[in-house]
């Protein structure tokens, strides 16, 4: 049973680079088969755009949630690795709450915009395939980016300063 929870927990720790790793295989498999299939005339593979384009528009939004949890955002380290003290307290605490600001404003309007999507009955133009799927990678994003952020920014026993 332990071995199972580790499994499990190692898994979900890293999510966002198993979804990532898995799109990214898909969306090179589309294309080259994209690629080889415009030098067979009758072959028409106009999907495969949209595939292509939604898994990017996820690949982009998982890895943004990603890039949170080794602080692999690009920052101003330049001037950040030099403050100590309250300085570096205050610096923290003003990231975070920009960074929970703007996630926030993603998560509302992102659920907004999807449920303006699901309520149209948007669909792309060549699957038919409903346009709130990729929508709904903005508040997922969000809500993954926050999770993450609480991850890296609060670790077990790691005080705020």
């Amino acid at each position: 049973m332990e071995k199972v929870q580790r499994k499990s927990r190692g898994f979900w720790s890293n999510f966002e680079e198993y979804m990532c790793a898995i799109a990214l295989v898909i969306m090179t498999v589309v294309t080259f088969i994209n690629v080889l299939s415009r030098k067979i005339p009758s072959l028409n593979l106009a999907f495969t755009q949209e595939i292509v384009t939604t898994m990017f528009v996820w690949v982009c939004c998982l890895a943004a949630a990603s890039a949170f949890k080794t602080d692999s955002h690009m920052g101003f380290s330049y001037f950040t690795d030099k403050l100590e003290g309250k300085a570096k307290l205050i610096h923290k605490l003003v990231r975070i709450t920009i960074c929970f600001l703007c996630y926030g404003i993603w998560i509302v309007y992102g659920s907004r915009m999807v449920m303006g999507q699901f309520r149209s009955n948007l669909v792309t133009p060549v699957m038919q395939m409903p346009g709130w799927l990729i929508g709904i990678a903005v508040p997922v994003s969000a809500v993954l980016s926050i999770i993450r952020i609480f991850q890296h920014e609060f670790k077990k026993g790691d005080e705020l300063a």
